[in-house]
C-alpha cells in the first residue's frame, strides 16, 4: 500500500499538449486515491456505483411451441443461489457469481395490454405508454415517462462528466412505430435519447478530454495519448507499484481499444442503405465485434468515472437483426413469429446471451478498489416479450447482474415470482445505485417495493 504521505484526488487527469491544445486522460482509481483497505475513497466516501441497462428484442425461445402459454428454455428449473444452467444461461459461466435469474415477473404496466411490442418496452420505465398517430404504421407509441436509467441519471448525472451515454449495437432497428420501439432511454414523453451505434463515436463522445481536432501529422485523433506520457512518468515516480502496474494496464487498455476500434472501419463497399452502411461487410453487421468495443469502451469510462449511467440497445424491438453468423438469413422479428423456427430463435437467444456476458466479464475483469467493476455495477437486462411469438409480457425473461456495491444478493439466484410487477426490479436495481429512490414508474406500473430476495 502507498505510505500515507502521498494522496492524489480521485480527479486527477494526466495531461500534456499537442499542437498547442491543452488534452488530458481520466484515470482508473488508483491505490493512492483509495482508503487503507480498498473499499472506498481516501476521504471516506463510497466509490462510485453504476447502473447499465440493457435491451434484446422479440423475447427468447419457448420450451414447447405446441404450448405457448407454457414455460420458458431461458427459465432453471431450480430457485435460489444453486440454479442449474439452462443452454441459454450457459454464457454466464464465468460470472455465474454476479448473475441473477428472474422469471414470472410481468410487465404491470402494459395492462389491460394494447399493442404487443409496445406494451413490453412499457418495462424500461414503469409507465403505461402513450398511443400516438400512426401515419403509414399500424401502431405508435412513445414512453409515458422516464426510462428507469433516466431516473438514475438525474440523480448521478451532476456528479461526473456525462450524466449518461446510451449505445446501440444493431442498428435494424424499427422507426415507424415510434419513439417506445426506436429508443431505450428516454427522459419523457418528449425527450427520446437517440443512440450511439458507432463505437468510433462512442469513443469521441465519452474520452473527448484528450481528443484534438485533427493533425496533418497526426491524422488520427486518438494519436492525443502520447501528449500524456511524460506526466504518466512523472506521476508513476509517486506512486506504489501496485499503482504503476495499474498505470501501465489502463495505458495499455486504452491502446488496445484503440487498434480494435480503427479495425472496425468498413472493409467493403458502402452499400446503398445509409443507416446500415457504416460497419457492414458485405451486408451483414459486424455484431460481435461492435458489441466487443462498446463493451470495452464502457468500462474505460466507468473506471475513469466519466458517466456512472449506461443503456445498450443490443438488437431492436421488432427489430430485423440477423444473425448471420449463425447461418441465418430471417430479420430477427420474423424469426420469432414463425413457430417452425423456435430452433433458431434459441439459437439466437444464446447468442445474445453471450454478447451480454462479454460485458459482464469485461467489468469483472477491471479492477477497481479491494474488487472489480462489476462489483460496483448493476446490469438490467431484459426483452419486450416473453416470447415473440405470443407477444407475452408475462413471465419476463430478466437478467440482473452485478453486486451494486455489496447491495445486491451474492452469489446470484433464480428467484421466481407468481405475476408481481417489473417494476419492483426496477427499482431494486435503482435502490442498489441511488438508496434514496423509493419509488419507479406511474400508473399500474408503479412500484415502491423492491425485490428483497435480490437485495443482500
Amino acid at each position: 500500500m502507498v505510505s500515507k504521505r502521498f494522496r492524489l484526488s480521485r480527479r486527477t487527469m494526466l495531461r500534456g499538449m499537442v499542437g498547442g491544445t491543452m488534452v488530458a486522460l481520466a484515470l482508473p482509481p488508483l491505490e493512492a486515491m483509495l482508503d487503507a483497505h480498498g473499499e472506498a475513497w481516501a476521504d471516506g466516501s463510497e466509490l462510485p456505483r453504476r447502473l447499465v441497462s440493457w435491451f434484446w428484442g422479440n423475447g427468447v425461445a419457448l420450451a414447447d411451441v405446441g404450448n405457448p402459454g407454457g414455460p420458458l428454455r431461458f427459465a432453471p428449473a431450480q430457485t435460489g443461489p444453486g440454479y442449474s444452467l439452462t443452454p441459454q444461461l450457459e454464457p454466464f459461466a464465468a460470472v455465474r457469481d454476479y448473475v441473477s435469474v428472474l422469471t414470472g415477473y410481468r410487465v404491470s404496466a402494459s395492462f389491460p395490454l394494447r399493442r404487443g411490442h409496445h406494451d413490453g418496452t412499457a418495462m424500461f420505465s414503469g409507465h403505461p405508454f402513450i398511443e400516438l398517430p400512426p401515419g403509414s404504421a399500424n401502431y405508435a407509441s412513445k414512453f409515458g415517462g422516464p426510462s428507469f436509467d433516466q431516473v438514475v441519471a438525474d440523480r448521478l448525472g451532476g456528479q461526473t462528466f456525462l450524466p449518461s451515454v446510451q449505445l446501440r449495437v444493431s442498428k435494424r432497428v424499427v422507426t415507424s412505430e415510434g419513439p417506445s420501439l426506436e429508443f431505450l432511454s428516454h427522459k419523457g414523453p418528449e425527450q427520446p435519447l437517440p443512440a450511439i451505434q458507432d463505437p468510433r463515436e462512442a469513443w469521441e463522445r465519452l474520452f473527448a478530454s484528450f481528443t484534438v481536432p485533427d493533425d496533418p501529422e497526426k491524422p488520427h485523433r486518438m494519436a492525443a495519448l502520447d501528449a500524456v506520457l511524460e506526466d504518466t512518468a512523472q506521476l508513476k515516480a509517486r506512486v506504489g507499484t501496485a499503482d504503476r502496474l495499474r498505470l501501465d494496464a489502463h495505458l495499455a487498455a486504452v491502446e488496445q481499444l484503440r487498434s480494435q476500434i480503427d479495425a472496425l472501419a468498413p472493409s467493403c463497399e458502402i452499400p446503398p442503405q445509409t443507416a446500415q452502411s457504416n460497419d457492414d461487410i458485405d451486408g451483414n453487421e459486424q455484431l460481435e465485434p461492435v458489441n466487443r468495443a462498446m463493451a470495452e469502451v464502457l468500462a474505460l469510462a466507468f473506471a475513469c468515472d466519466i458517466t456512472r449511467v449506461a443503456s445498450i440497445q443490443f438488437s431492436g424491438s421488432v427489430g430485423y437483426t440477423v444473425f448471420h453468423m449463425l447461418g441465418q438469413n430471417m430479420g430477427h422479428h420474423d424469426l420469432t413469429h414463425d413457430a417452425g423456427q423456435n430452433e433458431a430463435v434459441d439459437a439466437s437467444t444464446i447468442y445474445t446471451m453471450q454478447m451480454l456476458a462479454y460485458l459482464c466479464e469485461r467489468l469483472m475483469q477491471t479492477p477497481e478498489g479491494a474488487g472489480n467493476l462489476l462489483d460496483n455495477s448493476v446490469i438490467f437486462a431484459g426483452s419486450d416479450a416473453s416470447s415473440g411469438l405470443t407477444h407475452a409480457v408475462t413471465d419476463m425473461p430478466i437478467i440482473v447482474a452485478g453486486r451494486g456495491g455489496g447491495s445486491l444478493t451474492h452469489p446470484g439466484i433464480h428467484h421466481r415470482s407468481d405475476g408481481a410487477n417489473t417494476s419492483d426490479i426496477l427499482l431494486t436495481c435503482a435502490k442498489a445505485v441511488c438508496p434514496e429512490i423509493t419509488g419507479i414508474g406511474g400508473g399500474a406500473g408503479h412500484s415502491s417495493t423492491p425485490v428483497s430476495a435480490l437485495q443482500a
